[in-house]
């Protein structure tokens, strides 16, 4: 197969040839018209009657191409009115500009079937690509384009939920519940200080405050549900301003337990919740029932009691707990394994092809890097880099999502006395801190330095957004840190694009002990420095993160 080169040029800085505005193509030695990675969302403006200018504001947005738009607007077609909004309130977009994006996004999104379009150089889905360039040998399935990412259904279970949603989506507390109810709205201020913030008399270690604010959403729910549902269906039950959690969950007996109790049963009945997010849920209102009878609770910790273990109504909370966290260890999982699941093998073929990806993004702009990048364009490449180096420190330091998007520079991101890139973790950094304290440094492969060095002092500054911060990874749209969501759609579609699967950050982790311990001659203390390394202990190792089957 002979090289393909594109470069896209343009006719006097765009102007209109032949009343189309479109772009030169360079392939081989011939010139000819050719589709741009933004040419059918353009014609579409154009039929519109609608501003071209729009197509650099979606490449600022760290939009590569029609195609994703298309991907992006197919979820909105039957919800327009919650395309604007995330436009205006994710995007930026001001609201003139939000209806003409909407328009437009809607337009392609319905008329995908009748239009092919070449994606741009450094973003191919042509699996076959990586193939020769990068090393990357794709199953067979997926030398065509693979399955749009949104039509990867991993949990059937789930997606049956949000169709049926037959107890209702928003059973959560409006968002105005602080003009409502504002004693309820002080008190889940205060619930969150209780969980976070040192006290002399708290019978618990503060938690983070990401954490928290886990808890914090499961009350928020509980809650919700009991103004909507539960109340609501109550003979006689008026609520007031002065609804508080106090007069929701009345006295520490057992008793009191039944109104949580009916939660969780109207969840299972409605929602069809699993186990695993069963005990989840209950976690988090246990820590609500302690909040409550903080002032109550004479146990004390310090001399080898339990916390709280004098309040009947938390010890019936975690006889709840014990039995969902029973059900869920001897549970199937919920999601379809094979739709997720890649060999250590197929994860670094993705980071290969990823740092291809990069190459040719540089390759095809080292024209235009002369002179400058411009910010869309360089906020693509930044892009890029941010995306391979994610994933290849995954590959490197197995460790949970929050790691990679908590690192700063300077603090728990530098450079050792070798000059080579580490992670230092103190007790407050990772999940497991308090029990295994400061980490020994992670240090990330010396091959991975120039990449690191070119990203932060050339490309990083193309995602700050004009904001002055010291992590490491920022959203492309608003130079904010990455979130939870962020780091798990970078990993997940980076994952789909050349193997078409859904993989998560945390699956890595099993993916990686499962390998260590299936295909190596790795000895006890090995295994058990790969565990302190990726912060959790031996037994955690075998139990919840290896994969492989009794037979294997």
């Amino acid at each position: 197969m002979h090289s393909l080169i594109i470069l896209f040029v343009t006719l006097g800085g765009n102007r209109e040839v032949g009343g189309d505005h479109r772009r030169l193509g360079i392939v081989g030695n011939k010139l000819l018209m050719t589709n741009a990675p933004f040419a059918q969302f353009e014609d579409t403006l154009m039929r519109l009657d609608l501003p071209v200018e729009l197509v650099d504001k979606v490449e600022a947005c760290g939009f590569q191409s029609s195609s994703e738009l298309v991907s992006f607007a197919a979820d909105f077609v039957d919800r327009p009115e919650v395309l604007s909004s995330l436009l205006i309130e994710d995007f930026g977009f001001q609201p003139l500009d939000a209806h003409r994006m909407r328009s437009a996004l809607l337009a392609i999104s319905k008329k995908q079937h009748e239009v092919e379009f070449l994606e741009p150089s450094g973003a191919s889905t042509d699996v076959s690509s990586v193939k020769s360039n990068a090393g990357t040998i794709p199953p067979e399935d997926f030398k065509s384009k693979p399955i749009a990412y949104k039509k990867v259904i991993v949990n059937e279970k789930a997606k049956r939920r949000r169709k049926d949603n037959r107890g209702g989506k928003d059973y959560g507390l409006p968002s105005n519940y602080a003009d409502e109810y504002p004693r309820l709205a002080l008190e889940l201020d205060e619930f969150f200080k209780f969980l976070t913030i040192p006290r002399a008399s708290a019978q618990d270690a503060p938690i983070r405050a990401t954490t928290a604010d886990v808890y914090l959403r499961h009350a928020k729910l509980f809650l919700g549900w009991y103004i909507k549902i539960y109340a609501a269906t109550a003979d006689n039950q008026e609520l007031s301003k002065d609804l508080s959690v106090f007069s929701i969950i009345r006295n520490k007996e057992k008793r009191s337990a039944t109104v949580l109790l009916d939660f969780i049963l109207w969840l299972r009945a409605t929602r069809n919740i699993s186990a695993s997010y069963e005990a989840n849920v209950l976690r988090g209102l246990t820590k609500l029932v302690k909040y409550r009878f903080e002032e109550e609770s004479e146990a004390d910790p310090a001399y080898g009691e339990k916390s709280f273990d004098d309040i009947a109504l938390v010890r019936e909370m975690r006889k709840f707990h014990r039995d969902a966290s029973r059900r869920q260890a001897i549970s199937p999982r919920s999601s379809n394994e094979d739709k997720k699941w890649l060999s250590w093998n197929e994860y670094l073929d993705v980071i290969k092809a990823l740092k291809e990806e990069v190459s040719q993004l540089l390759a095809s702009n080292s024209i235009v890097r002369k002179v400058g990048v411009n910010d869309a364009k360089g906020k693509q490449i930044a892009t890029a880099f941010q995306r391979y180096i994610i994933l290849a420190i995954f590959a490197s330091v197995p460790d949970r999502q929050r790691t990679v998007r908590e690192l700063e520079i300077g603090r728990t991101f530098l450079k050792d006395d070798g000059g080579q890139w580490i992670i230092k973790h103190g007790p407050d950094d990772y999940k497991t801190g308090k029990t295994y304290g400061d980490r020994p440094p992670l240090v990330l492969p010396a091959e991975l330095n120039p990449t690191i060095d070119e990203f932060i002092n050339h490309w990083r500054p193309y995602l700050c957004s004009g904001k002055t911060t010291d992590y490491l990874f920022l959203q492309p749209r608003t130079g904010n840190q990455l979130s939870g969501n962020s780091v798990y759609q970078i990993v997940s579609r980076a994952c789909h694009k050349y193997t078409g699967k859904k993989t998560n950050p945390h699956l890595l982790r099993d993916m990686l002990v499962t390998h260590v311990r299936g295909s190596s001659n790795a000895s006890e203390k090995e295994l058990e420095a790969l565990a302190l390394y990726m912060g959790h202990s031996i037994s955690m190792q075998r139990n919840s993160y290896d994969r492989r089957t009794i037979k294997q």
